[in-house]
């Protein structure tokens, strides 16, 4: 007699069911991963124009939109936009991935930007990155830090 009994059938839609709660996962995982990822990135990135801004003694502006951010530079006066750098050239955000910018607790003018004086200092900001149900926040301090953190740990500590 050919065929298949119930039992075979059954481990199949186990396993099949399986696969489909793996994939799943991961695809949730992959938001929160790539909205981590560019926080963590924004921060460094963030960093490095600081340190940039007091060794040079020069302001520098890093301006947000909804689908990426610039470095742009004082030079005399003027606002440049920094093209020609491996770090800080402008940078769009993966897909999916939304920014939105808040300084010192107000949405913020994308146009204006964070600035980034030789002094080092900073108007503490927020901006927060979002794909599908992940959040994270890249978050720059009263104290002069700049971090990342997903924003249910915001709420929880």
């Amino acid at each position: 007699m050919a065929g298949f009994t119930l039992i075979e059938i059954m481990v199949v839609l186990l396993i099949v069911a399986i696969t489909i709660g793996m994939v799943g996962i991961n695809l949730q995982r992959g938001d929160n991963n790539r909205v981590q990822e560019e926080a963590d990135r924004i921060v460094i990135l963030l960093q490095s124009a600081r340190e940039e801004a007091i060794l040079q003694g020069q302001v520098f502006v890093v301006q947000f939109s909804n689908d990426g951010y610039r470095f742009l530079r004082d030079n005399k006066g003027k606002l440049e936009l920094i093209e020609q750098d491996d770090v800080l050239s402008p940078r769009s955000l993966p897909d999916d991935v939304t920014l939105s910018f808040t300084m010192d607790g107000a949405v913020a003018d994308t146009e204006a930007g964070l600035i980034l004086d030789p002094s080092g200092s900073f108007i503490p900001f927020v901006l927060t990155l979002r794909a599908g149900e992940a959040t994270w926040q890249a978050l720059g301090l009263a104290n002069g830090k700049i971090q990342s953190k997903p924003l249910e740990a915001l709420h929880a500590g």
